[in-house]
């Protein structure tokens, strides 16, 4: 997550520390806690990369 704030404030948006606080990665549909997982990973993420962040026009990335 520091990652994605720093792409952010680097992007010029205004992140506020008190908002960062209450940021929690639970909230997402991708987090299951029960039942089958997918562990597949990009080739990006498995040379040690970082994911991207989210497409905010994207139903799946809320």
């Amino acid at each position: 997550m520091q990652e994605a704030i720093r792409q952010v404030r680097s992007d010029g948006m205004d992140v506020s520390n008190d908002d960062i606080a209450h940021l929690s990665p639970l909230i997402w549909r991708h987090l299951n806690f029960l039942g089958r997982y997918d562990f597949s990973l990009p080739d990006t993420v498995m040379n040690g990369g970082l994911r991207p962040l989210r497409n905010p026009t994207s139903a799946w990335d809320f």
